[in-house]
């Protein structure tokens, strides 16, 4: 038997292992698909990371976050960060931006100045941004390079002893004082689960009579080439944020010359495993919308994408992740719902749950991202 069991070996579920395995436990880490893969939303070669948010306590997360990555770094003897800065814009949601420089001048040091569209200009002249856009610049922020963080995490739980079995899709569980999960390789049993599914969390939750108000979206990732060969790579990252729809972008390291820049957005699915049949006409709309921002924002760049590729966000209301454990039977904790957003807060968010699946309280988990906010909508 083991002391913990995990389902899902995307970032958050890898991490989590492994902050369990840290603390001397002996962990069974489990992967439906085979490791690695490219059907859930921890793929890829790169990830923004920023403190750039307007909600104080995703900042909190992230001052933390920031200095756990560096630690993976050392521990697995890999790069997992290049640092970039990023510049955050919006010609419309100017409260927004004021909290998000809030947040900055709590966690990162020095002041951060709002400029307007002719500074942008100014300093990143293959930008165009209309008079009304203003921006803040978030110093701390970066790529990360997402397979080699999750395969990061996989080696040092292992070499901590940690299992990992993938290619083992889970049937049903059976909760108690002992865990009991059901795969079609045979049954595991644990003092304690943590479930970290992303957009599979639905399937597994049901089964324990919680429902939760997660959807699923598939999202068109776009890299788009330069116009004559004009260099793109000084360019910082950046998120344009608006009332209608948010962008965000880099200089990529995934194909070079090219930059990567996507809505922060996509067409719902009926479910994960849809992910490839959904409505093409609202996802001509979504590209014609990112299409007309990068003519008007990057002069310099073809306003067509030359590379078109697919991943999935599992989303709430309001955006925001949910980390709970159930209502019953406390030994079972969830993570779910990271919007297209969580991926740099894994380190945190791994320690959370580990936390909350031993009993513990975890300081960070503040109430804004507890199931318990979806009452009226959830069966909890």
């Amino acid at each position: 038997m083991y002391d913990y069991i995990v389902i899902g070996a995307g970032v958050m579920g890898s991490s989590t292992a492994y902050a369990l395995a840290k603390e001397g436990k002996k962990v069974l880490l489990l992967e439906q698909f085979p490791i690695p893969h490219t059907r859930g939303s921890s793929h890829g070669a790169s990830r923004i990371t920023r403190t750039a948010y307007p909600e104080e306590f995703n900042g909190s997360i992230m001052a933390v976050a920031n200095s756990m990555w560096k630690d993976l770094e050392k521990e697995a003897k890999t790069t997992l960060f290049k640092h970039t800065g990023l510049l955050c814009t919006t010609s419309t949601l100017h409260k927004e931006l004021v909290d998000t420089q809030k947040t900055l001048q709590r966690y990162n040091t020095g002041p951060v100045p709002i400029i307007d569209s002719a500074e942008i200009s100014k300093r990143y002249p293959l930008m165009s941004y209309p008079k009304e856009e203003k921006a803040c610049f978030d110093f701390s922020a970066g790529i990360l390079y997402a397979d080699k963080c999750v395969m990061a995490f996989q080696k040092v739980f292992q070499k901590r002893g940690g299992e990992v079995i993938d290619m083992c899709k889970v049937q049903h569980v059976t909760p108690g004082d002992v865990v009991t999960v059901h795969t079609h390789r045979g049954n595991f049993q644990a003092k304690g689960l943590v479930i970290t599914c992303g957009a599979w969390s639905s399937e597994i939750l049901s089964d324990l009579g919680i429902s939760l108000p997660l959807q699923v979206m598939a999202i068109q990732v776009c890299y788009w080439k330069a116009r004559n060969g004009v260099d793109h790579s000084s360019l910082p990252l950046f998120k344009s944020i608006d009332r209608i729809s948010n962008k965000y972008g880099m200089p990529t390291s995934e194909y070079d010359g090219l930059m990567k820049i996507c809505l922060h957005y996509g067409v719902l699915c009926a479910g994960p495993d849809m992910r490839d049949n959904t409505d093409s006409k609202a996802e001509a709309k979504n590209l014609k919308m990112l299409t007309e921002f990068v003519a008007s924002t990057f002069p310099y760049l073809v306003p067509e994408p030359a590379i078109k590729e697919r991943c999935m966000y599992t989303v709430t209301p309001d955006n925001q992740f949910i980390v709970d454990h159930h209502p019953i039977h406390r030994n079972i904790v969830f993570g779910a719902g990271f919007s297209g957003h969580g991926f740099k807060m894994a380190p945190v968010i791994g320690n959370m749950l580990a936390e909350l699946v031993q009993g513990g309280k975890p300081e960070l988990l503040v109430d804004e991202l507890r199931a318990s906010r979806f009452d009226k909508k959830s069966k909890l």
